[in-house]
Protein backbone atom coordinates (compact mmCIF):
# COMPACT_ATOMS: atom_id res chain seq x y z
CA UNK A 1 0.00 0.00 0.00
CA UNK A 2 2.91 2.43 0.83
CA UNK A 3 4.63 1.69 -2.76
CA UNK A 4 1.29 2.52 -4.62
CA UNK A 5 0.79 5.59 -2.15
CA UNK A 6 4.22 7.26 -3.59
CA UNK A 7 3.57 5.66 -7.20
CA UNK A 8 0.57 7.97 -7.04
CA UNK A 9 2.21 10.29 -5.24
CA UNK A 10 4.68 10.47 -8.02
CA UNK A 11 2.54 10.61 -10.58
CA UNK A 12 0.33 13.30 -9.15
CA UNK A 13 3.31 15.09 -9.05
CA UNK A 14 4.68 14.35 -12.69
CA UNK A 15 1.43 16.12 -13.68
CA UNK A 16 1.34 18.82 -11.70
CA UNK A 17 4.73 19.67 -13.17
CA UNK A 18 3.46 19.70 -16.73
CA UNK A 19 0.41 21.48 -15.75
CA UNK A 20 2.90 24.24 -14.29
CA UNK A 21 4.36 24.04 -17.41
CA UNK A 22 2.04 24.58 -19.74
CA UNK A 23 0.30 27.35 -17.78
CA UNK A 24 3.94 28.90 -17.68
CA UNK A 25 3.73 28.73 -21.08
CA UNK A 26 0.72 30.09 -21.84
CA UNK A 27 1.21 33.19 -19.52
CA UNK A 28 4.73 33.73 -21.49
CA UNK A 29 2.46 33.48 -24.52
CA UNK A 30 -0.14 36.06 -23.33
CA UNK A 31 2.83 38.61 -21.96
CA UNK A 32 4.41 37.77 -25.48
CA UNK A 33 0.84 38.93 -27.69
CA UNK A 34 -0.02 41.89 -24.84
CA UNK A 35 3.99 43.71 -25.31
CA UNK A 36 3.09 43.37 -29.33
CA UNK A 37 -0.11 45.52 -28.77
CA UNK A 38 1.61 48.10 -26.97
CA UNK A 39 1.18 50.67 -29.01
CA UNK A 40 5.16 52.86 -29.05
CA UNK A 41 7.23 55.05 -31.03
CA UNK A 42 7.71 58.79 -31.56
CA UNK A 43 5.16 61.37 -31.81
CA UNK A 44 5.66 65.07 -33.15
CA UNK A 45 3.45 67.56 -33.36
CA UNK A 46 2.96 71.43 -33.46
CA UNK A 47 1.33 73.07 -30.23
CA UNK A 48 -0.41 76.91 -30.58
CA UNK A 49 0.61 78.35 -27.56
CA UNK A 50 1.48 81.47 -25.24
CA UNK A 51 5.50 82.57 -26.10
CA UNK A 52 6.49 84.33 -23.28
CA UNK A 53 9.48 85.78 -25.33
CA UNK A 54 7.25 87.12 -28.10
CA UNK A 55 4.46 87.76 -25.48
CA UNK A 56 2.02 86.55 -27.81
CA UNK A 57 0.93 82.81 -28.82
CA UNK A 58 3.00 81.21 -31.15
CA UNK A 59 3.79 77.49 -32.57
CA UNK A 60 6.25 75.46 -31.11
CA UNK A 61 7.25 71.80 -31.68
CA UNK A 62 7.19 69.13 -29.63
CA UNK A 63 7.79 65.35 -29.31
CA UNK A 64 6.26 62.37 -27.28
CA UNK A 65 8.22 58.77 -26.76
CA UNK A 66 5.22 56.64 -26.23
CA UNK A 67 5.48 53.03 -24.84
CA UNK A 68 2.34 52.21 -23.66
CA UNK A 69 0.18 54.50 -22.30
CA UNK A 70 1.31 55.74 -18.98
CA UNK A 71 3.47 58.50 -17.85
CA UNK A 72 3.70 60.72 -21.66
CA UNK A 73 5.29 64.08 -21.44
CA UNK A 74 5.89 66.46 -24.29
CA UNK A 75 9.34 67.56 -24.87
CA UNK A 76 9.75 70.98 -26.56
CA UNK A 77 11.91 71.15 -29.48
CA UNK A 78 12.66 74.88 -29.13
CA UNK A 79 11.99 75.25 -32.30
CA UNK A 80 9.07 77.17 -34.25
CA UNK A 81 7.44 75.34 -36.57
CA UNK A 82 4.02 73.61 -38.41
CA UNK A 83 3.48 70.66 -40.24
CA UNK A 84 5.57 68.19 -38.34
CA UNK A 85 6.57 65.02 -40.50
CA UNK A 86 9.33 62.42 -40.08
CA UNK A 87 12.03 61.56 -42.14
CA UNK A 88 12.57 57.68 -42.80
CA UNK A 89 12.90 55.81 -39.74
CA UNK A 90 13.23 59.14 -37.52
CA UNK A 91 16.62 60.52 -38.47
CA UNK A 92 15.36 63.65 -39.18
CA UNK A 93 12.16 66.13 -38.56
CA UNK A 94 10.86 67.85 -41.32
CA UNK A 95 8.54 71.38 -40.18
CA UNK A 96 7.62 74.46 -42.19
CA UNK A 97 8.81 77.70 -40.66
CA UNK A 98 7.20 81.05 -40.82
CA UNK A 99 9.64 84.19 -41.10
CA UNK A 100 9.28 87.44 -42.37
CA UNK A 101 5.51 86.40 -44.20
CA UNK A 102 7.31 83.85 -46.17
CA UNK A 103 7.64 80.07 -45.66
CA UNK A 104 10.75 77.21 -45.93
CA UNK A 105 10.94 73.88 -45.33
CA UNK A 106 13.55 73.18 -42.77
CA UNK A 107 15.13 69.89 -40.93
CA UNK A 108 16.41 68.98 -37.90
CA UNK A 109 18.18 65.96 -36.02
CA UNK A 110 15.93 65.12 -33.05
CA UNK A 111 18.11 63.89 -30.94
CA UNK A 112 19.91 67.26 -31.29
CA UNK A 113 17.40 69.41 -32.49
CA UNK A 114 19.70 72.65 -31.79
CA UNK A 115 20.79 73.14 -35.32
CA UNK A 116 17.85 73.23 -37.92
CA UNK A 117 18.56 73.01 -42.31
CA UNK A 118 16.60 74.91 -45.03
CA UNK A 119 15.60 72.55 -47.52
CA UNK A 120 13.06 74.24 -49.52
CA UNK A 121 15.81 77.05 -51.87
CA UNK A 122 12.50 79.20 -53.43
CA UNK A 123 10.41 80.61 -50.48
CA UNK A 124 6.95 80.55 -50.79
CA UNK A 125 3.53 80.16 -48.83
CA UNK A 126 3.36 76.15 -47.64
CA UNK A 127 1.73 74.02 -46.24
CA UNK A 128 0.82 70.34 -45.38
CA UNK A 129 3.59 68.67 -45.45
CA UNK A 130 4.46 65.39 -46.19
CA UNK A 131 7.81 63.09 -46.44
CA UNK A 132 7.72 59.66 -49.24
CA UNK A 133 8.25 56.24 -47.08
CA UNK A 134 12.20 56.54 -48.42
CA UNK A 135 12.60 59.72 -47.15
CA UNK A 136 13.82 61.11 -50.32
CA UNK A 137 10.85 63.72 -51.27
CA UNK A 138 8.58 65.98 -49.32
CA UNK A 139 5.13 66.96 -50.74
CA UNK A 140 3.37 70.07 -49.71
CA UNK A 141 1.57 72.49 -51.31
CA UNK A 142 1.71 76.59 -51.97
CA UNK A 143 3.08 79.18 -54.14
CA UNK A 144 6.27 80.56 -54.83
CA UNK A 145 7.19 84.07 -53.37
CA UNK A 146 6.74 85.17 -57.37
CA UNK A 147 3.02 83.53 -57.77
CA UNK A 148 -0.48 84.57 -56.29
CA UNK A 149 -2.27 82.74 -54.06
CA UNK A 150 -4.36 81.68 -56.94
CA UNK A 151 -1.59 79.61 -58.06
CA UNK A 152 -1.62 76.99 -55.09
CA UNK A 153 -0.60 73.24 -56.48
CA UNK A 154 1.01 70.38 -55.07
CA UNK A 155 4.98 70.16 -55.25
CA UNK A 156 7.12 67.90 -54.57
CA UNK A 157 10.52 68.41 -53.71
CA UNK A 158 13.87 66.12 -54.08
CA UNK A 159 15.84 65.96 -50.74
CA UNK A 160 19.09 65.25 -52.21
CA UNK A 161 19.36 67.98 -55.50
CA UNK A 162 16.64 70.75 -53.42
CA UNK A 163 15.00 70.74 -56.67
CA UNK A 164 11.08 71.37 -57.01
CA UNK A 165 8.29 70.36 -59.04
CA UNK A 166 4.84 71.26 -59.80
CA UNK A 167 2.41 68.24 -59.55
CA UNK A 168 -0.38 69.35 -60.31
CA UNK A 169 -2.36 72.19 -62.45
CA UNK A 170 -5.52 72.64 -60.89
CA UNK A 171 -7.76 74.96 -62.68
CA UNK A 172 -8.46 78.35 -60.75
CA UNK A 173 -10.12 80.51 -62.84
CA UNK A 174 -9.24 83.62 -60.48
CA UNK A 175 -10.31 81.73 -57.19
CA UNK A 176 -7.55 80.47 -55.21
CA UNK A 177 -8.35 76.96 -54.42
CA UNK A 178 -6.81 75.41 -51.12
CA UNK A 179 -5.79 71.78 -50.15
CA UNK A 180 -6.92 70.17 -46.89
CA UNK A 181 -4.13 67.76 -46.19
CA UNK A 182 -1.60 65.46 -48.33
CA UNK A 183 -0.56 61.92 -47.53
CA UNK A 184 2.13 59.53 -49.68
CA UNK A 185 0.75 55.98 -49.91
CA UNK A 186 3.41 53.63 -48.50
CA UNK A 187 4.52 52.24 -51.72
CA UNK A 188 5.58 56.00 -52.73
CA UNK A 189 3.70 56.02 -55.86
CA UNK A 190 0.81 58.47 -55.18
CA UNK A 191 -0.52 60.98 -53.06
CA UNK A 192 -4.31 61.56 -51.41
CA UNK A 193 -4.99 64.41 -50.82
CA UNK A 194 -8.11 67.24 -50.43
CA UNK A 195 -8.80 70.17 -52.32
CA UNK A 196 -11.70 72.75 -51.82
CA UNK A 197 -13.83 72.84 -54.80
CA UNK A 198 -16.42 75.55 -56.41
CA UNK A 199 -19.60 74.96 -53.54
CA UNK A 200 -17.46 75.14 -50.70
CA UNK A 201 -17.05 71.31 -50.76
CA UNK A 202 -13.90 69.47 -49.85
CA UNK A 203 -13.67 65.84 -51.90
CA UNK A 204 -10.46 63.42 -51.22
CA UNK A 205 -8.22 62.64 -54.46
CA UNK A 206 -5.77 60.23 -55.38
CA UNK A 207 -2.45 61.43 -57.66
CA UNK A 208 -0.23 59.65 -59.20
CA UNK A 209 3.20 60.68 -59.11
CA UNK A 210 4.45 59.53 -62.39
CA UNK A 211 1.80 59.81 -64.96
CA UNK A 212 -0.09 62.88 -63.08
CA UNK A 213 -3.35 61.91 -63.34
CA UNK A 214 -5.55 62.44 -60.37
CA UNK A 215 -8.36 59.91 -59.60
CA UNK A 216 -11.20 61.19 -57.56
CA UNK A 217 -12.52 59.64 -53.99
CA UNK A 218 -14.84 60.98 -52.48
CA UNK A 219 -18.06 63.93 -54.27
CA UNK A 220 -20.95 65.96 -52.44
CA UNK A 221 -19.35 66.11 -48.99
CA UNK A 222 -17.01 67.99 -47.27
CA UNK A 223 -13.73 65.67 -46.64
CA UNK A 224 -10.63 66.69 -45.44
CA UNK A 225 -6.99 65.46 -43.71
CA UNK A 226 -6.70 62.21 -45.95
CA UNK A 227 -3.63 60.22 -43.98
CA UNK A 228 -3.10 56.97 -45.75
CA UNK A 229 -3.01 53.49 -44.03
CA UNK A 230 0.51 51.28 -43.58
CA UNK A 231 -0.72 48.85 -45.14
CA UNK A 232 -2.02 50.99 -48.01
CA UNK A 233 -5.64 49.58 -48.36
CA UNK A 234 -7.37 52.32 -46.74
CA UNK A 235 -7.17 56.37 -45.71
CA UNK A 236 -8.22 57.71 -42.89
CA UNK A 237 -10.41 61.07 -43.28
CA UNK A 238 -12.39 63.98 -41.45
CA UNK A 239 -15.99 64.24 -42.58
CA UNK A 240 -17.60 67.62 -41.97
CA UNK A 241 -21.16 67.47 -40.92
CA UNK A 242 -23.68 70.26 -39.89
CA UNK A 243 -24.17 69.23 -36.27
CA UNK A 244 -20.73 67.12 -35.59
CA UNK A 245 -17.76 65.35 -37.30
CA UNK A 246 -17.09 62.05 -38.06
CA UNK A 247 -13.82 59.98 -39.07
CA UNK A 248 -14.11 57.88 -41.43
CA UNK A 249 -12.40 55.30 -43.72
CA UNK A 250 -12.06 54.63 -47.05
CA UNK A 251 -11.19 51.53 -49.10
CA UNK A 252 -9.24 52.74 -51.86
CA UNK A 253 -10.12 50.09 -54.54
CA UNK A 254 -13.64 49.76 -53.56
CA UNK A 255 -14.41 53.46 -52.07
CA UNK A 256 -16.33 51.92 -49.45
CA UNK A 257 -16.75 54.51 -46.74
CA UNK A 258 -16.57 53.14 -43.13
CA UNK A 259 -17.41 55.32 -39.89
CA UNK A 260 -15.41 55.17 -36.78
CA UNK A 261 -17.19 57.64 -34.31
CA UNK A 262 -18.61 61.30 -34.38
CA UNK A 263 -16.69 64.11 -32.70
CA UNK A 264 -17.83 67.52 -31.56
CA UNK A 265 -17.46 70.03 -34.15
CA UNK A 266 -14.57 73.06 -34.70
CA UNK A 267 -12.40 71.66 -31.78
CA UNK A 268 -9.19 71.23 -34.03
CA UNK A 269 -8.54 67.58 -34.05
CA UNK A 270 -5.65 66.10 -36.30
CA UNK A 271 -4.94 62.52 -36.61
CA UNK A 272 -2.82 59.86 -37.75
CA UNK A 273 -2.32 55.97 -38.01
CA UNK A 274 -0.03 53.83 -35.77
CA UNK A 275 2.81 52.43 -37.51
CA UNK A 276 1.04 48.87 -37.16
CA UNK A 277 -2.18 49.87 -38.22
CA UNK A 278 -4.34 48.96 -35.37
CA UNK A 279 -4.24 52.06 -33.76
CA UNK A 280 -5.02 55.62 -34.54
CA UNK A 281 -3.89 58.95 -32.76
CA UNK A 282 -6.14 61.95 -32.50
CA UNK A 283 -6.29 65.81 -31.06
CA UNK A 284 -8.84 67.62 -29.61
CA UNK A 285 -7.81 70.85 -28.87
CA UNK A 286 -4.82 70.42 -26.13
CA UNK A 287 -5.18 66.30 -25.62
CA UNK A 288 -3.97 63.45 -27.09
CA UNK A 289 -6.22 60.74 -27.52
CA UNK A 290 -5.23 56.84 -28.89
CA UNK A 291 -8.24 55.23 -30.58
CA UNK A 292 -8.33 51.08 -30.97
CA UNK A 293 -9.68 50.20 -34.06
CA UNK A 294 -10.72 46.49 -32.75
CA UNK A 295 -12.13 47.32 -29.56
CA UNK A 296 -13.51 50.71 -30.75
CA UNK A 297 -12.16 52.12 -27.22
CA UNK A 298 -10.39 55.38 -26.28
CA UNK A 299 -8.11 55.71 -24.00
CA UNK A 300 -6.53 59.72 -23.30
CA UNK A 301 -2.44 60.07 -23.72
CA UNK A 302 -1.12 63.33 -22.65
CA UNK A 303 -2.82 67.43 -22.17
CA UNK A 304 -0.68 69.68 -23.33
CA UNK A 305 -0.69 73.29 -22.29
CA UNK A 306 -1.77 74.73 -25.87
CA UNK A 307 -3.71 73.33 -29.07
CA UNK A 308 -2.00 71.15 -31.16
CA UNK A 309 -1.87 70.64 -34.94
CA UNK A 310 -0.99 67.89 -36.63
CA UNK A 311 0.25 64.59 -35.63
CA UNK A 312 3.43 62.32 -36.93
CA UNK A 313 3.59 59.14 -35.68
CA UNK A 314 7.13 57.23 -36.08
CA UNK A 315 7.38 53.82 -35.08
CA UNK A 316 10.48 53.48 -32.27
CA UNK A 317 13.20 51.65 -34.56
CA UNK A 318 14.96 50.70 -31.40
CA UNK A 319 12.24 48.06 -30.45
CA UNK A 320 11.74 45.13 -33.25
CA UNK A 321 8.47 44.33 -33.73
CA UNK A 322 8.38 40.13 -33.31
CA UNK A 323 6.05 38.16 -35.93
CA UNK A 324 2.77 36.22 -34.53
CA UNK A 325 3.38 32.97 -35.17
CA UNK A 326 -0.16 30.70 -34.70
CA UNK A 327 1.57 28.93 -31.83
CA UNK A 328 2.13 29.35 -27.98
CA UNK A 329 5.79 30.61 -27.88
CA UNK A 330 7.45 33.24 -30.88
CA UNK A 331 11.17 32.71 -30.90
CA UNK A 332 14.14 35.36 -32.01
CA UNK A 333 14.25 33.01 -35.67
CA UNK A 334 10.54 34.90 -36.15
CA UNK A 335 11.66 38.35 -35.63
CA UNK A 336 10.87 40.96 -38.85
CA UNK A 337 14.12 42.01 -40.71
CA UNK A 338 14.14 45.37 -41.95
Amino acid sequence: MIHKYNVISLYTAKIGRIAFCCALILSLSSLTQIGEAVPSGQLAYAVNGFDENLGRFDWNLYTTAIKGTNNLKALSLNHKGMYPAWGRDGELLYFIQWHGGQADVYSIVPESPKNKKRITQISGTYRFLAVSPNGKKLAFNGWTMEQLPQDNQIWVLDTESGEMEVMTQVPHFGWPYSFWGLSWSPNGKKLAFSLSRPGWLEHLYILDIETKEIEILTELNKDYYPVWSPDGQRILFFRWNREFDTFCTIDVETKVIDTLFDVDKATGYWADWSPEGDYMIYSRWGTVYLYHFESGETEELVEIDGSVFVISWLRDIRILPVEPQKKLVTTWANIKHK
